[in-house]
């Protein structure tokens, strides 16, 4: 059962962001706001505000912005509901217990949470009995320490001693196979999943083993088995050593991402301890998005063959996207992380850390590899490459530098690049903050912000978007999802505040942002009425050219196929919308 939504009101109502913010960084007063280093991002002039009035916070160095929840969420790396607890005890409220699904739903869990406890417990006493495992791990240079630390065991050659290990506890093999550890055979029985293999716990933030990834002793194939998917573990929501290393990566201020078990488990026995393995799969969202919760800076080590470095160039969008600085470790040929430390060393490791490649150049490097920089044809194929990540980044200065850098590697005058970048998804002033609304007619996409902006202040406002303007009108979706979560506050005669929106929505980041952006836009904004009308005006205009266009589309279409009637309705239907936007 969540939250009911009078009862986070009531818990705000009762908690100061500045007071709350305050026990974590100094604030200074500024006018009616508050400033302070931010604590999300490394600066050294204070761009982070809080505002007591509207109780949200908003950096505009990196982004970040929020309420009172979204704040604890982000610095104390817990979930919603553990953000609303904290404060519901500060602020005497008290919390109504979960449902009984819920309960079922969490005892479920906590089931399979034990099992997995005692199946770990199984196989480290299976190694403590098993020379051939133990020398395996001997010769990879894993102490005995080291084992214990990780929680590392050994699953025997068997087809069902785990099995039989869990029938002596009365837990049958349904649920042994719900929590991926046996396999159902064609004869309705089951056996173990994991056999002959070292086992590593995939464990996460809150110490709970999730599943189990396996490898064997030989050459034999496959090298790895890993957990299936279950309803506690996903892979492309986990990084496996991330509970052990989330404290020196703060600490540090960057991870480093390698691929396998033994790739992280060597360095950080040698001390390089901030870094976190993927879970045999390509670095998903899920993933980016819970290391960020810890740093913005990653370099990623992964190894130098063909699928690797396609690996590498893949995933750097993913990281820009989020705002994330990325860097590539370059590997010699042959080594691994593992490898790599056990031959030279820490010390030479962190050279080659220090020696990463930022995103831009590495990119660069490979694409330029692959075509011929010299004709026009491969001027174009490298610039096409590069032009949707440069897109992707959000500071204006950063992304203008790095025009200006791929014209100068290839040669050709800079504005041929911004003109083809404006092709590219993606407006290139986006995330600008505006001067003055006249900046809203560059684009729809600017005039939908000043509209958010104005919403907020809630009040004739609504009432004036909504008799204007339809939800589908908005093309950006998180605008769209604000919009309708203020008009549908405003129709239960509710206060819009933009911490009452933010919760309204469940803390989602994206709206967090624009929520936070879109105050400190309307605080720049005079005359407000005259910008809503110019911005609502863009907004139709925008909307009328696309459908116009579309509809061209279709009469072509429609001359083509000679079908007389669908192409009379398509001109009237033409000429009728021209008519309305007075084109």
């Amino acid at each position: 059962m969540p939250i009911p939504e009078n009862i986070i009101d009531q818990i705000q109502a009762r908690t100061d962001i500045v007071e709350v913010i305050s026990r974590y960084i100094p604030l200074k007063k500024a006018g009616r706001n508050y400033k302070a280093p931010c604590p999300f991002h490394n600066e050294k002039t204070p761009s982070f505000v809080v505002s007591p009035d509207k109780q949200i916070y908003h950096c505009f160095g990196c982004g970040a912005g929020g309420n009172v929840f979204s704040f604890l969420m982000r610095h104390e790396n817990i979930e919603f509901p553990e953000a609303v607890e904290m404060l519901a005890d500060k602020a005497g409220v008290v919390l109504k217990r979960v449902s009984p699904e819920k309960k079922a739903q969490a005892s479920f869990a906590n089931q399979l949470y034990a099992i997995n406890d005692s199946a770990a417990q199984f196989f480290q006493a299976n190694l403590a009995n098993n020379s051939a495992a133990r020398d395996y791990l001997s010769s990879r240079g894993i102490g005995d320490e080291t084992a214990k630390k990780f929680k590392i065991g050994y699953a025997p050659d068997s087809w069902d001693l785990l099995i039989n290990f869990f029938k002596k506890r009365n837990i049958g093999d349904d649920l042994l196979e719900k929590a991926g550890l046996v396999i159902s055979n064609e004869r309705g029985g089951h056996y173990d999943r994991f056999r002959k293999r070292v086992i590593f716990p995939i464990i996460d933030l809150k110490d709970r083993i999730l599943g189990f990834g396996g490898r064997v002793l030989d050459s034999s194939l496959p090298k790895y088995m890993n957990s299936p998917e279950t309803y506690i573990y996903s892979k492309g929501r986990n990084l496996y050593g991330l509970n052990f290393s989330k404290e020196y990566i703060k600490k540090k201020k960057y991870a480093l991402i390698v691929e396998g078990y033994l790739d992280f488990i060597i360095p950080f026995q040698a001390q390089t301890d901030n870094m976190v393995a993927t879970l045999g799969t390509a670095l998903t969202i899920d993933q980016v998005k819970l290391l960020k919760r810890f740093t913005n800076t990653v370099i990623m080590v992964y190894d130098p063959d063909e699928a690797g470095e396609a690996a590498s160039i893949r995933n750097l969008d993913l990281f820009i996207s989020e705002d994330v600085n990325v860097y590539i470790a370059e590997l010699p040929a042959g080594y691994d992380p593992d490898g790599y430390i056990r031959k030279f060393g820490t010390d030479d490791f962190s050279k080659l850390i220090k020696a990463s490649k930022n995103l831009f150049d590495y990119k660069l490097d490979k694409v330029a590899s692959r075509f011929n920089i010299r004709t026009a044809h491969g001027k174009a194929a490298i610039a096409g490459e590069m032009l949707p990540t440069i897109a992707r980044i959000n500071n204006a200065v950063l992304k203008s530098n790095l025009v200006k850098r791929l014209a100068e590697r290839l040669s050709v005058d800079e504005e041929s690049i911004r003109t083809e970048l404006k092709k590219v998804k993606g407006d290139y002033d986006q995330r600008h903050y505006l001067s003055s609304y006249e900046q809203a007619w560059k684009s729809s996409a600017t005039a939908e912000k000043m509209v958010l902006a104005i919403l907020l202040e809630g009040g004739d406002f609504v009432t004036k978007v909504k008799n204007a303007l339809l939800l589908e009108e908005f093309k950006n979706s998180s605008i769209r999802d604000l919009a309708k979560s203020i008009f549908d506050l405003n129709s239960q005669d509710k206060e819009i505040t933009p911490a009452r929106i933010i919760n309204h929505l469940g803390n989602n980041d994206e709206a967090n942002i624009l929520i936070s952006e879109a105050v400190n836009l309307s605080d720049i904004l005079t005359d407000k009425e005259r910008v809503l009308a110019d911005c609502i005006a863009r907004i139709k205009k925008d909307n009328i050219k696309d459908q116009l266009e579309r509809l061209q589309t279709a009469i072509r279409a429609a001359h083509e196929s000679k079908d007389e009637a669908s192409l009379k309705r398509l001109v009237s239907e033409y000429n009728g919308l021209v008519k309305s936007g007075k084109q």
